[in-house]
């Protein structure tokens, strides 16, 4: 039997739940909780898709039932408009909260946490496929203050500030960062601009695989496809016009992505984002995504 699919969309007005029951491309609209809310930022328990994290104006709520109630999660620190939540394909229990200057850490799908020195105001982060965090600051890398709380430059600075940290999920290799509208790939202990820049670059996204690929949503629309090494010379359209917001790898198929736009449309590919359709129009403005698989 084939196993369901879930999709969360963080808006500007709570979150929506979409399934697809049978894996056969119907996608239903399940629910929409937490109406009034900007939906900020999600984490899904791989492990256990029925537990879920969001960060919620500024609060972290916690459901135990796939979304269908919530309960508020108590920390010490107040929380900011960029704060963020990370979490490791393959540690499923391990949760990463990030907002500017404060770093916490739950090792339990965010029921308790504990707070970890940052070396500084945090911009971007990601996680490898070892659970190890790395985060930047400015226009700097640093790894591995998860675990040891020791952090470790990576390379030498980039010449713009860092948007942006990604990781194909669950898979090592391939850190990539944004700054200044540029892709750059970690390697060989060393930073490399991606080659032939289509475009300038609104956000990014690893896809797994022996050969990773490389997404990245243009400023003038589109999306742009290459390897750790160049972008490949055509543009892929979405099916819409405008920013998108969000590009989501799933964590559950290395081929499978997901998109969505300031104006409330998602879309999916499942062929490593040579093509996409859309799932849904119409929602408030979309500011994230997961996805997860339940057996």
């Amino acid at each position: 039997m084939a196993k369901a699919t879930l999709l969360f969309i963080g808006t500007d007005d709570g979150l929506v739940l979409i399934s697809d029951p049978g894996g056969q491309g119907r996608w239903l609209r399940s629910a929409h909780q937490l109406r009034g809310n900007v939906v900020q930022s999600i984490w899904v328990d791989p492990a256990n898709p029925l537990i879920t994290l969001v960060i919620a104006n500024r609060r972290v709520l916690r459901s135990n039932d796939g979304g269908q109630t919530w309960q508020a999660v108590r920390l010490d620190s107040d929380l900011t408009a960029t704060a963020a939540l990370y979490g490791a394909p393959r540690r499923p229990a391990l949760v990463y909260l990030v907002a500017d200057d404060l770093l916490l850490e739950s090792r339990d799908a965010g029921v308790t946490w504990r707070a970890i020195a940052l070396p500084g105001q945090c911009n971007g982060c990601a996680i490898d496929s070892a659970g190890r965090l790395v985060v930047a600051s400015g226009n700097q890398v640093f790894i591995d203050g998860g675990q040891s709380a020791q952090w470790t430059l990576l390379g030498s600075p980039l010449p713009g500030v860092i948007r942006m940290l990604v990781t194909p999920p669950g898979s090592a290799g391939a850190l990539c960062a944004l700054a200044g509208g540029v892709v750059y790939v970690f390697t060989e202990d060393a930073w490399h601009r991606v080659n032939d820049p289509p475009g300038e670059v609104a956000t990014c996204a690893v896809l797994a695989g022996a050969a990773p690929t490389l997404l990245a949503a243009l400023t003038n629309g589109g999306i742009a496809r290459g390897t750790p090494h160049a972008w490949e010379p055509a543009i892929v359209a979405l099916p819409w016009e405008g920013a998108t917001t969000v590009l989501s790898p799933a964590a559950y198929h290395m081929d499978t992505a997901f998109a969505s736009s300031a104006h409330g449309d998602v879309a999916i590919s499942v062929d490593r984002g040579r093509s996409w359709t859309a799932l849904r129009r119409g929602l408030a403005p979309v500011r994230s995504i997961a996805a997860a698989r339940l057996a």
